[in-house]
């Protein structure tokens, strides 16, 4: 057996399973991003409709600070699952 062959067969399961977690990871992401892109959305049509004085009291009380949070916490919350998927599609064990 040559040596390219063999090094050939030691690495194409690895490149299959990294492969197949970028795959896994690009088709998650992009579906996050549309979900959080329609919660943001419902989120800006359903602020439209208060009045002008509520919304000025919303947004003293810090309600735009909050949304931000909450938003940014659920895509840290999606992004640490993702990653978590990964290791296991790649075989890597965290814990």
């Amino acid at each position: 057996m040559k040596l390219g062959t063999w090094l050939f067969a030691l690495i194409s399961p690895a490149i299959g399973r990294i492969l197949t977690a970028l795959g896994f990871s690009v088709v998650s992401i992009l579906g996050m991003e549309a979900l959080l892109g329609q919660l943001r959305t419902s989120l800006v049509s359903g602020l439209g409709g208060m009045s002008v004085d509520l919304f000025n009291v919303f947004l003293l009380a810090g309600g735009g600070q909050a949304l931000g949070i909450i938003t940014g916490a659920l895509t840290t919350k999606l992004l640490l699952w993702q990653v978590q998927n990964a290791t296991k599609i790649l075989g890597v064990n965290p814990g």
